[in-house]
């Protein structure tokens, strides 16, 4: 099954990575959609790639974060 990178997460094991709350805000001043994902949203890729539909999706990296990831960092 091919991976969902959605980079930085609110989770339980984040709240252990000192200023995450810095680095969240920074996400979101930079994204192109100008917000940061949360859980819920990651689950809808996800599901999709445990779907039928999904069946035939090989070597691919879907990215579920905004856009984020088109910046480069």
């Amino acid at each position: 099954m091919p991976p969902v990178s959605v980079g930085e997460l609110r989770t339980l094991s984040a709240k252990r990575i000192g200023d995450f709350n810095s680095i969240l805000k920074q996400i979101e001043e930079r994204a192109p959609f100008r917000r940061n994902v949360t859980q819920e949203e990651v689950g809808n890729p996800a599901l999709f790639l445990f779907s039928n539909l999904a069946s035939r999706v090989t070597g691919e990296n879907i990215h579920g974060d905004f856009g984020y990831h088109i910046l480069g960092n």
